[in-house]
């Protein structure tokens, strides 16, 4: 499928979001459904932003750019968004216009309806999943796996983000932590402390609108039984979590498998600590899963689950499948693994790296 046959294909699902909704035109203007609505476009130039430095207009025959001057040539060159059937709206950067139309509605207001569109993909959207998933992996794996003592976390991060940057993507979450910082943070920013044995990498990678999470854990030298005890405990909440995401199930129902998981391992009280992830795409994470969570999981859409133990977290980005599921970020070989058995299925999660 290549970008143009995607694109009509969500053109369609939006001409029938727009006569649900009675409307006669739908304005695109966060960064997350531009870049789904046009197969990948980057609308970003602040790369926090939620808004885009663009905007799409779709009603039922046109899509239509609104874009000033400073952004237009940039895409008439490397966009090339009329071979894809967008005209442009273009104007002074400083005399902003906007869409004005009688019955338009905003993608704040549609929301509730443009989530479930973008959580399930289309073929060529996998591929780039799977794409961005590998390079994910090998970025937080480079950089976790050159950590060594004396490393600030800064450091460790600036590492990371590079790795992102040389591979087209960029790493919207970098969060590194250290030795006691692991045990005492689950959202740990960088600092200035020095690595001592023991540290913890988390990327979430943006290319094309997608992102993939990744967390990997390394320690200098042999890691100490306690460690490798918490990590295995978390890797098999991790792989009961991704055994659980089928299709038809409800994140309730997922959320009490990973509930009960915790609970065999002797650490009923732990998902408490830190919410356990959920439906992913283009953002990190598109909802955050909870107790009694009724959204039904859906065949060809992402998930990304984040179990942690004080001291230890397991976390990768699966698509799940109408017959099963595929971890995109899995590896790279060298990464060592621990076997998990869940039912009749052996889900590898990482180990900690000795370095």
């Amino acid at each position: 499928m290549n970008r143009l046959e995607e694109i009509n294909i969500k053109h369609d699902r939006l001409r029938g979001l727009l006569e649900a909704r009675q409307a006669d035109a739908l304005w695109l203007r966060a960064t997350r459904n531009i870049a789904w609505f046009t197969a990948g476009a980057d609308a970003s130039i602040p790369v926090d932003s939620d808004t885009g430095a663009y905007s799409v207009l779709v009603t039922a025959d046109r899509r239509v750019v609104y874009t000033n001057n400073i952004e237009a040539t940039r895409l008439r060159a490397e966009e090339d968004f009329e071979s894809l059937g967008f005209t442009y709206e273009e104007f002074p950067w400083h005399a902003a216009r906007q869409p004005d139309l009688p019955r338009m509605i905003t993608d704040t207001d549609a929301a509730d309806d443009l989530l479930p569109l973008r959580l399930v993909l289309l073929p060529s959207e996998m591929e780039r999943l799977r794409a961005l998933g590998q390079d994910t992996a090998a970025a937080v794996a480079e950089a976790a796996s050159a950590a060594r003592p004396g490393d600030t976390e800064h450091q460790i991060a600036a590492r990371l983000a590079a790795a992102a940057r040389a591979r087209g993507g960029i790493a919207v979450v970098n969060l590194i932590a250290t030795d006691e910082r692991i045990s005492q943070f689950r959202h740990p920013l960088p600092t200035n402390k020095q690595m001592q044995k023991y540290a913890m990498v988390v990327v979430c990678m943006r290319r094309y609108g997608l992102v993939v999470s990744a967390t990997r854990l390394v320690y200098a030298g042999a890691v100490p039984p306690e460690i490798a005890q918490k990590n295995l405990k978390v890797a098999a909440v991790d792989a009961a979590a991704i055994a659980a995401t089928r299709p038809g199930r409800t994140l309730g129902e997922v959320f009490a498998d990973i509930q009960a998981a915790y609970a065999a391992q002797g650490e009923a009280d732990q998902w408490q600590h830190h919410h356990q992830g959920g439906p992913a795409g283009y953002n990190a994470r598109e909802r955050i899963a909870t107790p009694g969570d009724p959204w039904v999981v859906q065949a060809d859409s992402v998930y990304a689950w984040n179990p942690s133990i004080v001291g230890c977290k397991s976390e990768d980005t699966i698509l799940v499948r109408q017959d099963g599921f595929e971890i995109v970020s899995a590896g790279p070989a060298t990464w060592p693994m621990i076997e998990i058995a869940v039912g009749d299925q052996t889900i590898n999660r990482p180990a900690v790296l000795p370095v």
